[in-house]
C-alpha cells in the first residue's frame, strides 16, 4: 500500500554530498581578546587573521561573555583545522590568540538542547493517538479548514475512534488518526467514496509505528518517510525547545554569576 507523508512523491535517497558538506564543517574557538571592545571590531580582526586558513563560513563573537567567553571561527574542510591550529599563540593586534579545535557537539548548550529536542520527539513517537492514520485527498479544498475537519470527521466516524484530525491546507490533504489498527483499515476501505460530490483518495500515513525513528547518525534511505506527526508538530516542538533553552540559559547565567562572586569573595586580599 502507498504511504503518505506530506510530500507525495516517492522518497529519494538523500544526497551524499549534503552529508559530506555538513560533516566536513570545522569549528575553531579563539580566546584572548578583550570583551570590552565592540564585537564588530573583534569579528573583523578574526576574519582577517583566519581567512587564509581555508573556506571560512562564518565568525561568531560572544555577546554575553558570562555564558560564552570564546569566539568561534567556522570552516568548510578539515584542512582548515590544521592550518588554523597553527595560529595558536599568534599575535592579533595587541593580543595573543589561544586557538583550539571546538566541535559544537561538545558544547553543554548543544547537548542540553539536543537531549530535550529528542525527548519531545520521543514523547510524540510514543503517543498512541498518532500510531494509526490515513491521509485524505481529493475533497473540496475551497472549504474553510474547520468545515473540512467537520465533514471528514463525520465521514470517517463509522470507522472507529478518531483521535486527531489535522487539515493541511498547503498540501490540500487532511490527516486523520485512529485509536486502532483495524479502524485505520476500515478508513482505507473508504478510498474512492464521495464527500460532498468529490471522490476522495485515502492513503496510509507514515507514522512512528510504520516508520520507526532513525537512530542517531543513520541516513534516510529509499522507502523511509518521516512520520507525519513529526512534520505536523515540528513548529510547535521547535518553539518548546527554544523556550526551554531560553530559560535554561537564564538559569545557567545566574548560576555562573553566583559562582564567580563566591570565588571572588574567597580570594585572599
Amino acid at each position: 500500500m502507498d504511504t503518505y507523508s506530506r510530500k507525495r512523491s516517492a522518497p529519494k535517497p538523500v544526497a551524499k554530498e549534503k552529508f559530506n558538506y555538513i560533516s566536513s564543517r570545522v569549528r575553531i574557538s579563539v580566546e584572548g581578546f578583550s570583551h570590552g571592545r565592540p564585537t564588530d571590531e573583534i569579528k573583523s580582526e578574526l576574519i582577517n587573521h583566519f581567512k587564509s586558513c581555508g573556506d571560512l563560513i562564518s565568525v561568531e563573537v560572544p555577546t554575553d561573555p558570562i555564558l560564552e567567553s570564546r569566539a568561534f571561527v567556522n570552516y568548510h574542510g578539515h584542512l582548515a583545522k590544521e592550518r588554523a591550529l597553527q595560529l595558536n599563540g599568534s599575535d592579533i593586534g595587541n593580543w595573543k590568540a589561544l586557538v583550539k579545535f571546538a566541535p559544537r557537539e561538545e558544547d553543554l548548550d548543544y547537548q542540553v538542547s539536543l537531549r530535550y529536542h529528542r525527548s519531545l520527539y520521543s514523547d510524540l513517537a510514543n503517543d498512541e493517538r498518532f500510531w494509526y492514520g490515513i491521509a485524505v485527498l481529493g475533497y473540496d479544498t475551497s472549504l474553510p479548514e474547520d468545515q473540512v475537519k467537520s465533514i471528514l470527521t463525520e465521514h470517517f466516524s463509522s470507522c472507529g475512534v478518531i483521535t486527531h484530525v489535522y487539515v493541511c491546507t498547503p498540501d490540500e490533504c487532511t490527516n486523520i488518526y485512529f485509536s486502532k489498527k483495524e479502524d485505520e483499515a476500515s478508513a482505507m476501505d473508504l478510498n474512492g467514496s464521495k464527500v460532498g460530490g468529490f471522490k476522495i483518495t485515502t492513503m496510509l500515513l507514515a507514522t512512528a509505528i510504520s516508520n520507526p525513528r532513525l537512530a542517531p547518525g543513520d541516513e534516510p534511505t529509499v522507502g523511509y518517510s518521516i512520520p507525519a506527526p513529526f512534520l505536523e508538530f515540528a513548529r510547535e516542538i521547535n518553539k518548546k525547545r527554544d523556550d526551554y533553552m531560553t530559560e535554561w540559559r537564564v538559569k545557567a547565567r545566574r548560576e555562573r554569576v553566583i559562582k564567580a562572586r563566591r570565588e571572588q569573595a574567597f580570594k585572599p586580599s
